[in-house]
């Protein structure tokens, strides 16, 4: 059985996400904070209460970390005095801020040479629970499609987001594709329970049991990986 399709996991997987998320939030608090100047009002306990009153509310929400900002920015805007008709534009302006410079990310130095060998024979997608996208990077070319828990409808683990994945790619069978990705719980869990084979790529050498294909510890091994349950199948 031929592998047709590989879907890749992107934050810690094809690049680092701490300091990109840090740099994010921190240029847009800094918006934040010229335009809405009553937000800093805002203590630590009041900005826990509007976020879990929100999750109560907007359940149907939580999956989409772009919407649930949003909302949360709007709440907390309205908090401090702005009115209803302004706190959308300024949350959404604000988002605009954080999106930008989310994508702002630098893939692993060896992550281009991977994808570009593994274009020429397979088809990539990424499925992603975050607001990164794949499309405004160095590395879009060798992509076919993002899929997202904002379009899809569902985060990792859910096994919805895995099989968007596999419609948009056209593949019929879950066992022609390979995810590969950092997070045995979201990538690895997800991957097995819609029927795909894994690759977890476990950057600390974690000594635990898991249900993942096969573990890799560096991206460079991912090819050799993937050939081998290629060859196998």
């Amino acid at each position: 059985m031929t592998i047709e399709l590989i879907t890749f996991d992107l934050d810690n997987t094809l690049w680092e996400s701490h300091q990109v998320l840090l740099r994010a939030t921190r240029e847009t608090n800094a918006w934040i904070v010229e335009h809405v100047p009553g937000y800093t009002s805002l203590s630590t306990e009041r900005l826990t209460e509007l976020n879990d009153t929100l999750r109560r509310e907007r359940p149907e929400i939580l999956h989409d970390v772009s919407e649930f900002r949003l909302a949360f920015m709007e709440r907390c805007f309205q908090a401090v005095g702005v009115p209803v008709s302004d706190a959308r534009r300024l949350s959404q302006a604000a988002f605009a801020v954080f999106i930008h410079w989310r994508c702002q990310v630098e893939p692993y130095p060896e992550a281009e040479q991977l994808l570009a060998e593994l274009s020429s024979s397979y088809q990539l997608a990424s499925i992603t629970n975050g607001n990164s996208d794949v499309t405004k990077t160095s590395i879009s070319e060798y992509f076919s499609f993002n899929v997202s828990a904002e379009n899809a409808g569902a985060a990792k683990p859910s096994v919805k987001i895995f099989r968007r994945a596999l419609e948009l790619a056209g593949v019929s069978e879950p066992a022609r594709a390979i995810h590969v990705g950092d997070s045995l719980r979201e990538d690895i869990d997800g991957a097995v329970n819609a029927g795909m084979k894994s690759v977890w790529l476990d950057h600390e050498g974690t000594p635990i049991e898991n249900n993942a294909t096969v573990v890799v510890h560096e991206l460079t091994d991912i090819g050799s990986a993937i050939c081998s349950l290629d060859t196998s199948t």
